[in-house]
């Protein structure tokens, strides 16, 4: 099972390539943007609100990473 998935979104007039792990042990997804240091995206199911930790902000707000993240992987929560 293919547990990783790769996306490009044009932010700000530019492309933006977002390399996604999805942990099972975890389960969080390991964020790289462009190559550079990574970040953790979580869904906390009591809140039902999507963070990121472990690193720098995201290029896109929260809610939209999530979005796409969500999509790539073809689940929504």
């Amino acid at each position: 099972m293919d547990l990783s998935r790769e996306f490009t979104q044009e932010i700000d007039g530019g492309p933006i390539h977002f390399k996604v792990s999805y942990d099972p042990q975890t389960h969080v997804f390991k964020v790289v943007e462009d190559n550079k240091p990574h970040y953790t995206l979580t869904f906390n199911p009591t809140t039902r609100e999507w963070t990121t930790i472990d690193g720098p902000e995201p290029s896109i707000p929260v809610d939209q990473l999530a979005h796409l993240v969500q999509k790539s992987f073809g689940v929504f929560v």
